[in-house]
């Protein structure tokens, strides 16, 4: 039986508070110190941005294992055991002295961050709410959309007063601190088998012929679309600089993206009701050609960031919940957990080639090629889309 709602809501506030830390600590602060870090240790940017590729290829190694994990001991000990690894990562990033000592933080990061991120926020959430899991994953992603907006203007500012080495210290402690008792204490204690099994209006339940395409579908569609959103984002500041935009505007008009993600999942959580992962995505990938198209033919005017601004952060906010919730589409919350772990292999493995690729072909090729390589990943996510749409009205199954 599901929790009750005042668990779920407790549950719903204590994750987006640790998932927006977590992202922040292990992720999104290489946008900001990335430039002091490369010249401090010596490193180009390419090479710099080569530890979040490590990080994700971690992650995706380690995400099938830990769906044992989650069936053993629940996610909620997984969240907390992520919590407490990532503190000496962070530790050994803050006194790393070359590539050696700054890969291996990376590595354990992504450990970490398998045990500790979104996927296994997710599945604890599914684990909690049984079937009001859609919803209950719908507003923990609501509140996650303030991750960029909140970590990239601490971390510049924490970068200023303490240098980028201070930055993982203060990180590490609020892991410590904050995000591990968090977890640990205050997240719901549940049986680890509480998820109820009623298969209620799944289209697929039994791998198969029709369980293999609809994975791959949905591999191709995040995957695409996540290499000009999830990774792309981490050198969308890099972008606006290569439009001659100065570095102040720069760091705030990506932090303005999170706001206008946050406006999509509101929106997206308002109609929960009426819309699932797949229509939201839909629309999602819809939005967002249009405004790759924008940013190019503008060449990087006010009116053109302005306008891709609130398209990429409309679509990439509303994809975001359709990433975490389009397996609901097709397979009850029961199975989520074992899908979702699945999902993460490929999935971390495409994303992981963003940054540096990005990264490269921004300095190399300039922000045209970067735009025009973007535009056709998004068609590819469109089709995906399409594809899947059709075969969900094929069934004729559709989950709530």
């Amino acid at each position: 039986m599901p929790f009750p709602c005042s668990s779920i809501t407790r549950s719903v506030v204590i994750l987006s508070i640790t998932q927006i830390i977590g992202w922040g600590a292990l992720f999104m602060s290489i946008s900001v110190t990335g430039e002091a870090m490369a010249a401090d240790l010596g490193l180009s940017r390419a090479t710099i941005f080569l530890g979040p590729t490590l990080m994700l290829v971690m992650m995706a190694v380690c995400s099938p294992p830990i769906a044992g994990l989650y069936r053993r001991y629940g996610a909620r000990l997984v969240l907390a055991a992520g919590s407490l690894l990532a503190v000496p990562g962070l530790w050994l990033l803050a006194v790393a002295g070359g590539p050696i000592g700054y890969f291996i933080a990376w590595a354990i990061f992504g450990i970490a961050g398998a045990a500790c991120l979104t996927t296994s926020a997710h599945v604890f959430l599914a684990e909690l709410a049984g079937e009001g899991a859609r919803r209950a994953i719908g507003a923990q992603m609501l509140f996650m959309a303030l991750a960029p907006s909140l970590s990239w203007p601490a971390t510049d500012f924490l970068e200023a007063q303490f240098g980028w080495r201070g930055v993982p210290v203060i990180y590490g402690c609020l892991m410590l601190v904050i995000c591990l008792p968090l977890h640990f204490f205050a997240l719901p204690k549940m049986p680890v088998a509480a998820l109820s099994r009623e298969r209620t209006g799944a289209v697929c339940t039994k791998p198969g012929g029709e369980y293999r395409r609809i994975i791959a579908l949905i591999t191709a569609a995040i995957a695409l679309n996540g290499s000009i959103t999830w990774g792309f984002q981490l050198v969308v500041i890099d972008l606006f600089r290569s439009f001659d935009v100065a570095d102040y505007l720069a760091v705030g008009f990506g932090s303005a993206i999170g706001v206008v993600q946050m406006s999509a999942r509101l929106f997206d959580f308002l109609g929960a009701n009426r819309w699932n992962g797949l229509s939201t995505g839909l629309v999602a990938a819809l939005i967002m050609p249009v405004g790759l198209i924008v940013l190019s033919v503008g060449g990087g005017t006010a009116w053109s960031i302005l306008l891709f601004l609130l398209l990429y952060g409309l679509s990439s906010g509303a994809m975001s919940v359709s990433r975490a919730t389009l397996p609901l589409v097709f397979f009850t919350p029961a199975e989520y957990a074992g899908v979702a772990a699945r999902l993460g292999l490929p999935l971390n493995l495409a994303f992981a080639a963003a940054p540096p690729f990005f990264t490269y072909v921004l300095s190399a090729y300039g922000n045209l090629a970067a735009l025009t390589i973007a535009f056709i990943s998004s068609l590819g996510t469109l089709l995906s889309m399409l594809a899947l749409q059709r075969l969900l009205q094929k069934t004729g199954s559709m989950s709530a």
